[in-house]
């Protein structure tokens, strides 16, 4: 199997979560049906274990707005604003960049804000210099570049882990045609994405501080030229 791309989950879902949520909610529950007989006090433990567990795994259905010129935002989280730079791997153009801070509590999956076709997948680990004390440069994060060609040209999103160790699971393989909405990876546990296209493509839309959902909040336009 291509190294970039994962198996379809096999385990069965529970409505809204992934399907990682459901022995650990299965577990959960059996653990305080048992406690419930012996030590009734600490049946509420294993409950609330789960709980949050399922917290970290929610995975719930979106609807997409069908808008071909629109881009719609690739993560929960709060967007940090826009920033100007030239990008090399597959734009190769002077691009803007939107940057989302996604906390341990969003949810862990990252949609395609736009349909296209997946032309670019490529894992790279990044120091956490960045996000954690400058004097920790032993510590190493993953990093996913993955390209998307579109009818009106190609977006490129950068999806960052935020734990040394934390894995940036792409749910996609190379050549596949997606939908604006579809589900692209998945990384627990907090993380960095950013989208770039090129610079006077896209109408921005969200400002700083704003409240984005995955393949629901426009987050800009397409330029008609």
């Amino acid at each position: 199997m291509d190294e970039n791309h994962r198996a379809p989950d096999a385990i069965p879902r529970i409505p809204g979560f992934e399907p990682a949520a459901t022995p650990i909610v299965s577990l959960g529950i059996g653990l305080a049906g048992i406690l419930l007989r012996v030590r009734p006090r600490l049946a509420p433990v294993p409950l609330a274990l789960s709980a949050v567990a399922a917290l970290l795994c929610r995975d719930p259905e979106r609807a997409t707005p069908d808008d071909a010129d629109a881009l719609f935002a690739p993560a929960d989280g709060v967007a940090l604003g826009t920033n100007e730079l030239y990008e090399h791997r597959f734009l190769h153009t002077d691009a803007i960049q939107l940057a989302i801070n996604v906390s341990p509590f969003d949810v862990a999956v990252q949609r395609s804000p736009a349909s296209g076709t997946i032309d670019y997948l490529e894992h790279h680990t990044v120091d956490l210099l960045q996000f954690r004390n400058p004097r920790d440069t032993a510590r190493r994060a993953e990093r996913l570049f993955l390209g998307i060609s579109t009818a009106w040209g190609p977006l490129l999103l950068v999806i960052t882990a935020r734990l040394p160790g934390q894995r940036v699971t792409p749910l996609v393989r190379l050549g596949e045609r997606v939908r604006a909405g579809q589900r692209l990876t998945r990384v627990r546990f907090g993380s960095r994405v950013e989208l770039l296209a090129p610079r006077d493509l896209i109408e921005w839309q969200p400002a700083p501080g704003a409240r984005l959902r995955a393949g629901v909040s426009l987050i800009g336009q397409v330029v008609l030229l």
